[in-house]
């Protein structure tokens, strides 16, 4: 499992990806490829929030 800190690099890191993507497509949000690294940069997303959740717990 990551911790907060790599959680936070990964999804600067897809974040940055998506926004590259985004310009090469022309702007088209409903590129498949687009909507993928999308979907990822989601789950990324909800994984550090669980992990923040957890650590609050604590």
């Amino acid at each position: 499992m990551f911790n907060l800190q790599k959680l936070a690099q990964e999804i600067e890191r897809v974040r940055v990806h998506l926004h590259e993507l985004v310009e090469q497509k022309s702007g088209n949000l409903i590129d498949p490829e687009v909507a993928e690294v999308s979907i990822q940069l989601d789950k990324l997303i909800v994984e550090y929030e669980r992990v923040k959740m957890r650590n609050v717990r604590r």
